[in-house]
């Protein structure tokens, strides 16, 4: 499926952005859990979600694109959203969109086929 298509504010505007941090699954969970800001916001669909995320993440689909601007507005600017996805490019899509939009975000490498790759938990 096609990634939404963003226009007013899309990031590929200037070029000025700073560049996404995108770490490991260890680095970002030990991240996240460092960070009194930290909201965990799963990008993936309804159904990816129910079958294993993260503990703790909130759900917020990027291939519903009225869904997904519509979470963005009900969302805090002050704090981090350390974001992932399937397997890094959605993730990676909403990051830059997020940012771009004023938010604070992390993008988790590889998405949760690596966090599983690495036997790292989930929950149902």
């Amino acid at each position: 499926m096609e990634q939404p298509t963003f226009t007013p504010n899309s990031p590929q505007g200037d070029g000025n952005q700073d560049p996404i941090r995108v770490l490991s699954p260890r680095e970002f969970i030990a991240a996240a859990e460092a960070d009194s800001t930290a909201v965990l916001l799963d990008v993936r669909r309804l159904v990816e979600y129910e079958s294993g995320h993260l503990e703790g993440a909130i759900l917020l689909d990027w291939q519903s694109t009225e869904s997904f601007l519509e979470g963005l507005s009900h969302l805090d600017k002050s704090r981090t959203y350390y974001v992932y996805c399937r397997s890094g490019k959605r993730s990676h899509a909403a990051t830059s969109l997020m940012q771009a939009e004023g938010f604070r975000v992390v993008d988790m490498q590889g998405g949760i086929l690596h966090w599983q790759e690495l036997g790292l938990p989930t929950v149902r």
